[in-house]
């Protein structure tokens, strides 16, 4: 009886296994845009892969990166449904163009803002400039028309002999899904998993920047790591990536050493777990102030740190030793500006003579817009801040406002300038963002360094002010400011958002450290193996990002490529023209530690309606590490 009950399930295995087998092409049939994965299954030979998987004369497509008649070449007569991984320019670039034959396109909920038409104009609305750090990357210039965005983690699709279940795996981007295909009603054959670019080699991610969900957390990394691990549990047999080899063997493993490398990754964004878990005996050192003004956001009462110095979350007013007027340090909006006149009142203070900026994030400027006294005081600031001030619309940057800023003054590294009985030196202090300084001076007897967001106190926050891809930053200028810091050994550390501290040289010595070992853990998470090269969108960047013309007017669209790998890169650049302008290439050709510089001429057309149009560019070398996510945008008034 067991014999036969034995048989029975083997010949209904054979069935299966046949069955499965029958969609594969002609042995030895070759293709020009197609390789075979397992039989019925076949992806693009270029990156980024999109996958089909083929039954009988219908056929789905995971991802979009490839026209329609690409899809023609498997001899299939109809595309039955096409599933995005997540909103991506790459993986759907070809989205709208299955819409157009009426095949559905369908992505996760969570895509609705990167995908839909109304999602896609909202999102370009509101980035530039962008006024906070909740920013996706690498969103099609605009959306699918008719797109489904309604699939759900975990409710399975059937096709063929198959069954296709979503899987939500949020990190690369927050509506990132995995496909898992098995044969239908849970019969014996292949278990494989199309990933997208939730995994692209052990230990390794692609564009790791997208990551950066906010500019100072782990809060991306974290539910990287817990869709592989995610991942990890389920008996695959072939692990189908985006970008990156097939993976066929040890799947469990490669997906688990990825996770712990990101899981690593995460807990370097904190100094203070690094100080304090990794190093251990943190130093103590007090802060200056009440504990209640620590990480507040000027919302308290000024609080006294020397004779001629008050702060409020992110402002500081310095008194003038040879006079009454008063210095004012990174104003944010009208509540600081109220503080400043409430200030001036109780303590009998003279005019607003100077107002100086820390760095490059509008809770640290956009006061200056309502501060009493600002058409008659001078502005201040390091070359570097003032430059995305005084045009917003020069670059891509997080934290930015549309108006401009008028300086009086803007000094380069090392420079020094004086004001009231003081002389300051400026200081590039990049950390938080490039676009930050450390401005150092002596008040009231103790040598201080303003250090804007870069340095809170280790019991602060997260120790520093984090660092993001998008606001050109990294561990790595961390580390080299912490030791400019340790070497100026001043007496003060004039943080901001109501922390500044007593400096501590053993907890710089560790900020240096922490600096050296993080860029070792993100290095390591890159395919190129340098995170200055792949941890950032700007690689390749285009200025000015916003553009206004007119009908029939020409635009001049500077671009730039950064040589941040070790070895000489060259490729294509492609500024696509959406059907408004004929597509414009230009090659380049770049050494280690330079930059190249370019530009297109481009004649808009007289037929122009009014709006905003955002052209990508595509990136093509050969250097197989990650992409910068460049583009530039038109508005028609």
């Amino acid at each position: 009886m067991r014999s036969r009950a034995l048989l029975a399930c083997l010949s209904a295995a054979a069935v299966v296994v046949a069955a499965w087998l029958s969609q594969a092409r002609p042995e030895g049939e070759t293709f020009v845009h197609w390789e075979p994965v397992a039989p019925g299954v076949y992806r693009t030979k270029d990156s980024p892969h999109g996958y089909a998987v083929v039954s009988g004369k219908k056929a789905v497509l995971i991802d979009a990166p490839v026209p329609p008649d690409v899809v023609a070449e498997l001899r299939t007569e109809a595309v039955e449904v096409v599933l995005l991984t997540h909103h991506h320019r790459d993986t759907a670039a070809f989205a709208s163009a299955y819409r157009a034959k009426g095949v559905p396109v369908r992505a996760a909920k969570e895509a609705t803002d990167w995908l839909t038409p109304e999602g896609v104009a909202k999102y370009w609305k509101e980035s530039i400039p962008l006024r906070n750090s909740r920013t996706a990357y690498f969103v099609l210039p605009e959306g699918v028309p008719g797109v489904d965005c309604t699939l759900e983690d975990g409710k399975p699709i059937t096709f063929g002999g198959w069954q296709i279940t979503p899987i939500a795996t949020p990190g690369h981007s927050r509506d990132h899904l995995a496909f898992r295909l098995r044969p239908a009603a849970d019969k014996p054959g292949p278990d494989l998993v199309f990933c997208g670019d939730a995994f692209h080699s052990a230990g390794k991610m692609w564009a790791p920047f997208t990551t950066d969900w906010d500019h100072w957390t782990d809060v991306g990394l974290k539910p990287t790591a817990e869709s592989l691990r995610k991942l990890a549990k389920l008996p695959i047999s072939h692990l189908c990536p985006a970008h990156g080899p097939v993976v066929t063997r040890e799947i469990p493993k490669a997906l688990t050493a990825t996770a712990e490398a990101v899981e690593e990754a995460g807990f370097m964004k904190s100094f203070e777990r690094f100080t304090k878990q990794r190093l251990g005996d943190a130093p103590k050192y007090p802060f200056l102030v009440p504990k209640e003004q620590v990480a507040s956001a000027g919302d308290k009462p000024w609080a006294k740190v020397a004779d001629h110095l008050w702060i409020t979350g992110n402002t500081y007013v310095l008194k003038a030793k040879d006079g009454d007027g008063i210095l004012v340090l990174d104003p944010w909006g009208q509540g600081s500006a109220d503080q400043v006149e409430k200030l001036r009142k109780e303590e009998k203070l003279g005019p607003v003579e100077v107002v100086g900026f820390s760095h490059a994030h509008y809770d640290h400027f956009d006061g200056i817009h309502v501060l009493n006294g600002r058409d008659r005081c001078e502005v201040w600031g390091l070359d570097l801040v003032a430059l995305p001030l005084k045009d917003p619309l020069l670059i891509r940057a997080p934290f930015l406002d549309p108006r401009p800023i008028r300086f009086t003054k803007e000094l380069k590294d090392g420079q020094t300038a004086a004001w009231g009985g003081y002389t300051f030196k400026f200081h590039h202090l990049p950390g938080q963002s490039w676009f930050s300084s450390g401005i150092e001076t002596t008040i009231d007897g103790k040598r201080c360094v303003f250090t804007a967001d870069n340095f809170f106190h280790q019991d602060q926050f997260s120790g520093t002010g984090g660092w993001m891809g998008l606001n050109r930053s990294s561990p790595v200028p961390y580390g080299t400011s912490a030791k400019k810091v340790l070497d100026i050994a001043p007496e003060w550390v004039l943080a901001e958002h109501g922390g500044p501290y007593v400096f501590s040289a053993e907890d710089y010595r560790r900020r240096v450290k922490w600096g050296e070992a993080a860029g070792k853990v993100c290095d390591a998470l890159c395919v190129s193996g340098s995170h200055l090269r792949d941890w950032t969108p700007h690689r390749v960047s285009v200025g000015p990002v916003l553009i206004t013309a007119t009908p029939a007017g020409r635009i001049t669209v500077g671009v730039t490529v950064d040589g941040s790998g070790s070895q000489v890169e060259e490729g294509e650049l492609v500024l696509a023209g959406r059907g408004v302008f004929p597509n414009q290439s230009r090659a380049f050709r770049v050494n280690p530690g330079q930059r190249w510089v370019g530009e297109w001429k481009v004649d808009l057309p007289a037929r122009l309606a009014p709006g905003r149009y955002v052209f990508a560019i595509e990136v093509r070398d050969s250097t197989g590490a990650s992409p910068a996510d460049p583009f530039v945008a038109v508005d028609i008034p």
